[in-house]
């Protein structure tokens, strides 16, 4: 049994597409495939968020009068929250983009880069995205929610965020001072609304440069507190389990040598190598 329970950071991000036998590995023995990140990536967010700041009925004209504004990009802490079985934790990130409406309620977006309109080629459909955009909506549902908790409840103790801050120690009380104002200026209270605005490249505008057309869709999400919390308590349970959960079929390991999910665990994943080093990064007493 575990000597000692496990305060779990959870990155709104880890919610989504979940596969509970690598959050294992992940929160527990900090073995996680990184992926490889692309410049082109990075600087088509910054312009996509960038677009959208200002009046939210750019997004979409349903959406109340409001502003949409830039939360610094950069990661925040939530307080110590529990989940139904009264195990604390901590959410750790940082959204796309805040609206603050004119009523003062708060609203959350992010931007996603993925295929959502119906392909057509001489006029005609080739291929339906319907069925893909609703899955994706349901995958990426308990990360805006994450969101919702996390700038709801952000950490303000001085203690923590200096033991957080990267500055150097005769630096830290003022870095502390900073991140505090800007928790000031982002911290909401439970969003009203949710929503994911899908982004795509539709075609080239001809010219003395090569401009792309991107068309985007701006989805509602349906706000369930009660589902998310059931959803980080399952969530919690697989953590603490004392020992990795089954591989699902869907992740790629039992997928052969096509399989193009979780290919680091497919080559370097060792059971047994991996309860030699388990005991006591986990805190487990073998004697029970």
């Amino acid at each position: 049994m575990r000597s000692k329970e496990k305060i779990y950071t959870i990155s709104p991000s880890d919610l989504s597409y979940i596969c509970y036998h690598c959050q294992y590995l992940k929160k527990n023995y900090d073995l996680y495939n990184l992926g490889v990140s692309a410049g082109v990536t990075t600087t088509l967010d910054g312009i996509e968020k960038t677009y959208f700041l200002g009046n939210c009925k750019k997004i979409s004209q349903d959406l109340p009068e409001g502003e949409v504004f830039d939360p610094y990009n950069i990661y925040f802490h939530s307080k110590l929250l529990r989940d139904n079985k009264n195990r604390e934790f901590r959410i750790k990130g940082k959204c796309d983009a805040l609206i603050k409406f004119l009523d003062e309620s708060s609203g959350i977006v992010d931007f996603k880069t993925s295929k959502f309109e119906n392909k057509k080629e001489d006029g005609k459909k080739t291929k339906s995205y319907e069925e893909d955009l609703k899955k994706k909506v349901e995958e990426y549902t308990p990360q805006l929610h994450a969101y919702s908790l996390l700038y709801s409840n952000l950490e303000t103790d001085e203690k923590f965020l200096a033991e957080k801050s990267r500055a150097k120690e005769e630096n830290k009380k003022e870095s502390v001072q900073k991140i505090l104002e800007k928790i000031k200026k982002v911290s909401i209270k439970e969003a009203r609304i949710l929503g994911l605005v899908f982004i795509y490249p539709d075609d080239i505008i001809e010219g003395n440069r090569l401009n792309i057309h991107f068309s985007y869709k701006y989805v509602p999400v349906s706000i369930d507190m009660k589902n998310f919390k059931d959803l980080i308590t399952k969530y919690i349970d697989n953590l603490y389990l004392k020992e990795p959960p089954p591989i699902p079929d869907s992740c790629g390991l039992k997928g052969g040598d096509n399989a193009k999910v979780c290919l680091m665990h497919k080559h370097f994943y060792d059971v047994k190598k991996l309860k030699k080093v388990g005991n006591l990064f986990l805190g487990i007493d073998q004697s029970e």
